[in-house]
């Protein structure tokens, strides 16, 4: 394993920070990424390669071994190491879980030269040969199975932080085997969803136009941002439109198998870039470049996704850490996990993917958005369980026995959704209604009409409690608020 030195390291190892990117929050509670942070999912990532005189890197000058927390909690408290910089300064009490490994001298150069992610290959030439892009991929999906085995490491040791930036790692060796002058085809929505610091100024080019060819593999992105893989079956060039079959999927969709008339902005996939499909399979080079197009999409849609999916669980965990020393918890955590997991759909729709989607908006307390997401894996979960049983044989009960469990936790997790989605409503209801009666009692007119639900039972009290049962008479907080509003601002509203 690359840049695999003993964990916890000895003295003389040379280590490098976890960095936390700057996020700002829209009056909604929506992250804004601020320009040269790259995407939300990546906000936890290591620092760029250091420079020699910076604190990006450091040598261990000292360890302290972690000791068992008092109390009964089976969690270790992390061990610290001193530090020496880079910048000649000293740092002592410096918690391990933030720190990883810094790369050794044969992979510096690697990084360097990937760290731009999608835009990367300074200078490359506009066309490679098979070969190179061959090299690339191998490399990158090399050097990103050893960022995931040393995020899985992390994981198991509880240090979520410092494993979601190795799986950010993995996500940025992934990306740089795109050759970037075909990133609008091969990957969905903005370059820049992609892209990781340092962002470079490039020259803007005319995107490269889809080739579709009957018996391509392609993505198809529906209305709720997921994709789902198929064949083109007809193509359409003067309407720009293809008719696709809908491969199997391995979750158990019972979504429709085939679409027509499917608009060429919708597909994405390394057949588009125009060595996919040839009907002459005796050439070589067309063989190898048809070969690199499949590997390349297996790259993105299969080790992509599923990277970023544990880039998603990391910061569930981190979400719901309440140790004073989780890095990047709370709410932004959320949003990270929310963003990893809707990145992850966008590439490939798994049942996976809309667990951990409905689970960080659950988290964000979206909790209409993260039912939706929750029924939707309860459906591919059972529906694959179904196929399951259907085929059962004796050596594959332990498979069922899988299947039912995840069953059961996207059942129970759904109903916590609800649950606490209900909640939520029932204590919006009871400040909503204790506003108004608060008003009402100082006498203030809102100006609302008398027949309205908000007038006739926002402040009444009843034995029951504020206001009327939920289904009849409801006072959402929401509405109280913009009326509220509006009265201070000096303006009159009625309401019906």
């Amino acid at each position: 394993m690359p840049m695999a030195e003993a964990w916890p390291p000895s003295v003389g190892a040379r280590v490098r920070p976890v960095e936390t990117a700057q996020v700002a929050f829209s009056p909604e509670g929506d992250p804004v990424p601020l320009p040269g942070e790259g995407p939300t999912w990546a906000r936890l990532r290591y620092a760029l390669p250091s420079d020699g005189n910076d604190r990006r890197e450091a040598l261990v000058a000292d360890v302290e071994e972690g000791e068992a927390e008092s109390g009964g909690d089976a969690r270790a408290r992390h061990a610290r190491a001193s530090l020496v910089w880079n910048d000649g300064s000293e740092e002592d009490g410096v918690p391990l879980a933030f720190l990883g490994p810094a790369p050794v001298d044969d992979e510096r150069s690697a990084t360097e030269a990937r760290m731009d992610v999608v835009v990367t290959r300074n200078e490359r030439e506009r066309e490679r040969n098979v070969e190179s892009a061959v090299t690339d991929a191998d490399l990158s999906e090399t050097r990103a199975a050893a960022a995931s085995a040393r995020g899985a490491f992390r994981f198991r040791r509880g240090e979520f932080a410092v494993a979601a930036a190795e799986y950010v790692e993995a996500c940025a060796w992934l990306l740089s085997a795109v050759p970037r002058e075909h990133v609008a085809l091969v990957l969905p929505g903005d370059e820049k969803d992609w892209t990781l610091p340092p962002v470079k100024t490039f020259s803007r080019e005319e995107p490269f136009p889809p080739r579709v060819g009957v018996g391509a593999r392609v993505r198809v992105s529906g209305s709720d941002g997921a994709s789902r893989l198929a064949l083109v079956a007809c193509v359409d060039s003067d309407d720009e439109t293809c008719d696709v079959l809908f491969e199997t999927a391995s979750d158990g969709d019972d979504a429709e198998d085939e679409e027509d008339a499917v608009a060429f902005s919708r597909l994405r996939g390394a057949s588009l870039v125009g060595f996919g499909v040839f009907d002459d399979e005796t050439n070589e080079d067309e063989k190898k470049q048809k070969t690199t197009s499949r590997a390349l999409e297996t790259l993105v849609s299969v080790t992509l996704a599923d990277a970023l999916l544990n880039v998603a669980r990391c910061h569930l965990r981190l979400a719901s850490e309440a140790s004073e020393t989780s890095l990047g918890g709370g709410d932004a955590a959320a949003a990270a996990a929310d963003a990893a997991a809707a990145a992850s759909t966008s590439l490939r729709a798994s049942t996976a993917a809309f667990f951990l989607r409905g689970k960080a908006r659950g988290a964000r307390r979206r909790f209409d958005d993260a039912a939706r997401d929750l029924e939707t894996a309860l459906r591919l979960a059972t529906n694959r369980l179904a196929r399951r049983r259907a085929s059962m044989t004796s050596t594959s009960s332990t498979d069922v026995d899988g299947l039912e469990r995840d069953v059961a936790a996207i059942g129970a997790a759904l109903r916590d959704t609800r649950a606490a989605a209900k909640a939520r409503r029932r204590a919006d209801r009871r400040l909503a209604a204790a506003i108004l009666g608060h008003v009402q009692n100082e006498g203030v007119d809102l100006g609302l009409d008398p027949e309205s639900d908000l007038a006739r039972y926002g402040g009444a009290r009843s034995a029951r409690g504020f206001g009327r049962k939920e289904k009849d008479g409801s006072v959402p907080l929401g509405e109280v608020a913009r009326v509220v509003g509006e009265r201070v601002a000096g303006k009159r509203c009625v309401v019906s």
